[in-house]
Parts: structure tokens; C-alpha cells; sequence
């Protein structure tokens, strides 16, 4: 049993055990959630609304409209307002000004408590939440570094396409300037989801950072993988261009000597651009395009993946993507970038490739296409690794921990 040092809340986190002593009220403002797309960043969002509710705190959730109009939506227990005027998981001026509005009418209502804001979406209400005296915390999932290191790794060089190199860069700094750095300085904390973006937090953040690794729910453990006369390779996520599915598809294309077959779950901006790739190469018959899929579908995809690969040259906090494939014991080659290269040991739970090397990622499959003993040990090491370091419920409890703590310093 836990208790809290302001004795606000006294539980110990899980399912079956809950004993509330009093409730907070957890503003979370977020550029989108799972109603908007699929990808690590909306399923960290609700997984940690949900274990705020199941620990009996009430939770609201704003963020940007949605493609089909849905105004409100209660989910697991929690509230999600999606506000317009604004571009589904675009933060805008706009946005910023209807979120200052409703957060006043909620507060009226029931007073907020603490505000948990991914990444710069409370930049609204920021001034407001410090004249009421309502201590915010920060989830930051990359850096100005990272975002232009990613946009300069995909960027497209030819001749017609130069002033994207000035323009989005410049972007860039801009809304670091103008909405990250006043968000750092009127937080009370900065948690980061990975250790790897801790050096690019020096300004208005001393004594603000706090590291707390995303979690994942896991899985039962995995069973023996049934013998196929096919490798059965895979890549989930949000298809854009930066996630290198299009040089999983090419590798697959200069494989022909071996059977192997490519699943890729996911929708995004880059998704009919993967679909030409599969057509030009001539290799239909052995990629799979599932889209969007449920969870069991997903869980029965995982079930039966060889190898799981991140080819990606984005410099991501930490996929959740990635831990999900370590916890169902998938040996995973992945790019040696981001918060990827703090999680994997190479050649223990994964293997690591040059971010985007098609050379690297053919080289690394065929490895473990031609050595199922090694395949088994890192399918092993890597459940391991997950269930050591990377459960949801960890998660959760840290942030909340952290919750309570800012809620009880006034």
C-alpha cells in the first residue's frame, strides 16, 4: 500500500485494489487521441487516462476536432471534448483560444486539479492555469534536435523541393520558440519518455525533468511460434514516410531467394505512397496492407510476426510500437536512433541497423532467417526486457505519483 506524502490519495495501483480518499480532477489536453489515428502517442494518452480513472480520480481530455464531428465522447470512464475551430491533430492559434474557453467553463464546474499536457497543447491556458494557481506537467516525446534531425534524414533534396529545407526548419525554431519554451517555463514538471532527450533540456527546465519510460499493457507470454515455410516479417505504426516502411518493402523486393512475406498495420499520409512502391517493385503477392486494425486482430498479427522492423530514421522518444513488439517476443531489427537505441541491447533482445540502410536491414533478416537458435534467444530476451522495464502500470504510477505531488505543493 501506498500513500501519498500529502495524504491525498492512498492506493496501490491495479485493477482489483482501490481505495480513494479523495479525487483530483486531471485536465489533459492532447493534439489527438485513438478517435484520431494510430500510433504510440494516442495510445500513451488514453493509457494513462484510463489508469487515472481506475485510481478514482475524475479526467477530461481536450483536443482537436475530429474528421467525422463528433463533439464529446466517454470512454473508459473519462471525458474527450474535441474542439473546433481546428484541423484534426493540428494545434493551432485557434484551438489554443477555444481550449482557454472551455477550460474555464469546466473549471467553474468542477475545479481543475492538475493539468497533464502532451507536449504544447496547454500553451492556451498556460497563463491562466498559473493566475489560478494550477501546477501543469509537460510529456514531452522529442526536441527542436530531434525534429530537425528527423525532417533533415527524410527530407526531399531535388531542386523543386529546396525551400522546404528553409521553410520547415524555420517552422521548426518558431513554434519552439514561441510555444515550447514559455511551456517549460510555466510547468512545474517536464517528464520525458525516454533518457536519450534528457541533454536537449537545459533552458527553464532545472530541477523540472523527470524521466518516466512509456509502459505498454503486456500480453500473455507468448507461445512457441508455430514452424511456416514462410519468414513472416512486420511493421505497425502510422505510415509516413520518416517510419521507413518503404525500405522494409524494398528489402523485401531484393529477397527473392528466400520466402518471406511483409504485414504492415497501419494508415497515414505515406500509406498510398506504400502501395505504389509494392506495385513498382512487382511485389504484391508478398505484402500485406492491413490498415487500421482492433486489438485482438493486432494481437493476432503479433502472434504470428518472425521479426518485427523499425527502419525508421525518425528520432523518436520511445515507440511504443517497439516495446510492444518486445513483449510479445518478436526479435526486432530496428534503426540505431532515438530512444530505440536506449531500450535494445544489440544482439541480446534486438539487432540494430544504420537508420534507414536498406544494405544493413537486408544483411540483418537474412541472420535471422538463417539461424532460427539465435531468433528464439532474442525472442526470449526481449519479453524479458519488456516485463523488466516497460509495463503500463509502472507508468502509470510514476506519472500519478507525480500528479499528486504537484497537486499537493499548494
Amino acid at each position: 500500500m501506498i500513500v501519498w506524502p500529502h495524504a491525498r490519495l492512498e492506493y496501490s495501483y491495479n485493477s482489483q485494489t482501490l481505495q480513494t480518499l479523495d479525487q483530483m480532477h486531471i485536465l489533459v489536453l492532447s493534439r489527438s487521441t485513438l478517435s484520431h489515428g494510430f500510433g504510440g502517442f494516442e495510445r500513451q494518452c488514453e493509457d494513462l487516462c484510463e489508469g487515472f480513472v481506475k485510481a478514482g480520480h475524475r479526467v477530461t481530455v481536450l483536443t482537436t476536432s475530429r474528421h467525422d464531428g463528433v463533439k464529446e465522447e466517454e470512454k473508459n470512464g473519462f471525458t474527450i471534448r474535441f474542439l473546433s475551430p481546428s484541423t484534426p491533430m493540428k494545434l493551432s492559434r485557434a484551438w489554443f483560444k477555444e481550449s482557454l474557453s472551455v477550460v474555464r467553463e469546466l473549471h467553474a464546474e468542477a475545479p481543475i486539479d492538475v493539468i497533464h499536457s502532451n507536449e504544447f497543447a496547454a500553451k492556451g491556458v498556460m497563463r491562466w492555469a498559473r493566475k489560478n494557481a494550477i501546477p501543469m506537467a509537460v510529456v514531452c516525446h522529442g526536441s527542436l534536435r530531434t525534429e530537425l534531425l528527423s525532417f533533415l534524414s527524410a527530407a526531399d533534396m531535388r531542386p523543386r523541393y529546396w525551400h522546404w529545407l528553409l521553410l520547415t526548419p524555420m517552422h521548426l525554431i518558431r513554434r519552439c520558440i514561441l510555444w515550447e519554451m514559455p511551456m517549460r517555463k510555466a510547468s512545474r514538471s517536464i517528464i520525458l519518455v525516454s533518457p536519450t532527450l534528457a541533454r536537449d533540456f537545459s533552458a527553464y527546465s532545472k530541477g523540472k525533468v523527470r524521466v518516466i519510460e512509456n509502459g505498454i499493457t503486456l500480453p500473455d507470454p507468448p507461445k512457441s511460434r508455430a514452424s511456416s515455410d514462410k519468414l513472416r516479417l512486420l511493421c505497425t505504426g502510422r505510415a509516413d514516410k520518416q517510419k521507413g516502411f518503404q525500405t522494409a518493402i524494398r528489402a523485401v523486393s531484393k529477397m527473392e531467394d528466400i520466402p518471406l512475406h511483409l504485414d504492415i498495420v497501419g494508415t497515414g499520409p505515406y500509406f498510398e505512397d506504400l502501395k505504389a512502391i509494392c506495385a513498382d517493385l512487382n511485389v504484391d503477392d508478398r505484402v500485406t496492407f492491413h490498415g487500421r486494425v482492433d486489438d485482438d486482430e493486432l494481437s493476432r498479427i503479433y502472434s504470428s510476426a518472425d521479426v518485427y522492423l523499425i527502419p525508421t530514421t525518425r528520432y523518436e522518444g520511445l515507440p511504443l510500437a517497439l516495446l510492444e513488439a518486445m513483449s510479445h517476443g518478436i526479435p526486432t531489427i530496428s534503426s540505431d536512433i532515438g530512444g530505440n537505441s536506449d531500450v535494445i541491447t544489440h544482439g541480446s533482445d534486438g539487432l540494430f541497423i544504420k537508420p534507414g540502410d536498406l544494405s544493413e536491414l537486408i544483411e540483418a533478416i537474412r541472420r535471422l532467417e538463417s539461424d532460427p537458435v539465435e531468433r528464439n534467444a532474442i525472442s526470449e530476451a526481449a519479453r524479458a526486457t519488456a516485463e523488466r522495464r516497460f509495463d503500463k502500470e509502472r507508468m502509470v504510477s510514476e506519472t500519478l505519483e507525480l500528479l499528486e505531488s504537484l497537486a499537493g505543493q499548494d
